[in-house]
């Protein structure tokens, strides 16, 4: 039984973002669609191959864990992963997140996902990589979201 529940978990791919607003509060409701918000719109700096746009989302001391590397601790690795990223041929990053939740006191939360990257490897045939992120988000002094953790790994390829 607790197989089932495991795989039936692990395979559930909802369409929309599923948000738990048990608090029931104005503040978590304000929450939740504050960081979706955020999330979208770092999905059009995506789309952009923003880098700096794309670095925007992050607070000064950010933990970013991108596949295939190592943590990027400071700003400038950061910058270094997400510029080297966007420079490949073809480049293409698309992500969407489809679960949002915040805490009781509605000043952190969480946003999960599933991303699409695209590029071109070095003979120029096209890559399509899919997977999923998990991002932790806080609320900022200013009232802005910002992420403080941020990791995406790619699915098994078929």
């Amino acid at each position: 039984m607790a197989g089932l529940i495991y795989l039936t978990a692990c395979n559930n791919e909802s369409k929309g973002i599923e948000t738990n607003t048990s608090n029931s509060t104005l503040d978590s409701t304000n929450a939740i669609a504050a960081i979706e918000k955020a999330d979208i719109a770092w999905d059009s700096a995506s789309a952009l191959n923003s880098a700096e746009g794309w670095l925007s989302f992050y607070t000064d001391d950010a933990i970013m864990m991108p596949p295939g590397e190592k943590v990027c601790l400071d700003k400038a690795s950061r910058a270094a992963s997400i510029k080297n990223m966007f420079a490949m041929p073809g480049a293409s990053m698309r992500f969407e997140a489809n679960k949002v939740e915040v805490s009781k006191s509605a000043d952190m939360g969480y946003s999960t996902g599933v991303y699409h990257f695209k590029y071109k490897d070095a003979a120029g045939k096209e890559i399509q990589e899919t997977g999923k992120f998990d991002e932790t988000w806080k609320k900022q002094a200013d009232g802005n979201w910002k992420c403080i953790v941020d990791i995406w790994n790619a699915d098994p390829a078929n």
